[in-house]
């Protein structure tokens, strides 16, 4: 899998001033999401709301990049705002995006961090579609073309000279070798119980791939000149553990789960190189210089190839079809 090597084209310390920015951050309130939005922070953004179920773990949150950014991230400061939102429901996806809406008249930055990882339990959404999939593409699918026109009018209106969307995915997408849109609103496990939560997370990441390169064709080709100025790309933030690697625990067993997490901590990737990863894409000038659309990075700020079947368009378009049709029934069209 790639992303054992980290390639290092990319620094922090090379992030530009975010002063007047505003972004969002899905599950910017844990893990690799929680460093993402420190770094915005101490990089000077006016903004940044985070999207996510749980408030008490933003509530921890705070006091770390308080104590980070040495200067008060509390209740009624306006830099960080927390937005409920469970991206699993469809309609809780797209109340969020009328949420922040409401709050804000500029948008910069759009980082689709937030994640169901590897699971042993089969569950579907509110509108029936397998949990992971649900939560990591269908809902970040939702959300960002419900907050798409406020970053063009942003742009639009000379705020900002360009936006930014950048689309968490994984090196494990290449477990997934077929997207049978018909398997994902499957009442069972499609797979042997064993492989199953690795190959429907593989899925969901594939799946995200697929919505950035979609998207970003989508805006390319569209004739106002605010949607060539939105740069869509996909990352793997890296070998990274977090929380969620004691899933493996239930597949390996205890003591060779925390041998891989052991391995991983010392040979994988720490939070601040996932962090750049995504910062790279949400930040860096050399992302419009190059003309970054619709690529694939692994860390750090190196684009890299992915399997044929997450380069494949028709595919891609038929998955966007999909999902935007889950949407207009439960809710409804995009506003």
């Amino acid at each position: 899998m790639s992303g054992f090597f980290t390639y290092r084209q990319f620094s922090l310390y090379d992030t530009p001033s975010l002063t007047n920015k505003v972004a969002v951050v899905t599950g910017g309130q844990a893990g690799i999401g929680k460093e993402i939005t420190a770094q915005l922070l101490l990089h000077k953004i006016q903004r940044v709301y985070v999207l996510a179920r749980s408030h008490d773990k933003y509530l921890r949150a705070q006091e770390e990049w308080q104590r980070r950014t040495g200067g008060p991230v509390e209740k009624g400061d306006t830099r960080v705002q927390f937005i409920q939102c469970d991206l699993s429901d469809i309609a809780a996806a797209k109340d969020a995006a009328n949420e922040l809406k409401h709050r804000t008249d500029r948008l910069d930055i759009i980082i689709c961090n937030a994640a169901i990882g590897v699971s042993t339990e089969y569950e579907r959404s509110p509108q029936g579609i397998e949990q992971v999939f649900a939560s990591n593409c269908v809902g970040h699918q939702v959300l960002t073309t419900n907050l798409l026109p406020l970053m063009k009018r942003t742009i639009t209106q000379g705020k900002a000279s360009n936006g930014r969307i950048a689309v968490a995915s994984s090196s494990m997408h290449v477990f997934c070798r077929e997207l049978n849109l018909d398997l994902l609103t499957s009442p069972t496990r499609p797979k042997l119980a064993y492989i199953d939560g690795v190959w429907r997370y593989a899925r969901a990441k594939l799946g995200n791939i697929l919505f950035a390169r979609e998207l970003s064709l989508r805006l390319t080709q569209e004739e106002d000149s605010a949607s060539s100025k939105i740069y869509v790309n996909a990352y793997f933030p890296g070998n990274i553990v977090t929380d969620q690697w004691g899933v493996w625990d239930e597949y390996v067993g205890e003591v060779l789960g925390s041998l891989l997490r052991r391995l991983f901590s010392i040979s994988g990737q720490s939070l601040e190189d996932g962090a750049a990863n995504a910062i790279y894409l949400a930040a860096s000038p050399k992302v419009v210089s190059d003309s970054t659309h619709g690529q694939y990075f692994i860390p750090i700020a190196k684009s890299h190839k992915t399997t044929a079947i997450a380069s494949d368009m028709k595919l891609a378009r038929d998955l966007w079809d999909w999902i935007e049709a889950k949407a207009a029934d439960a809710v409804g069209p995009e506003e």
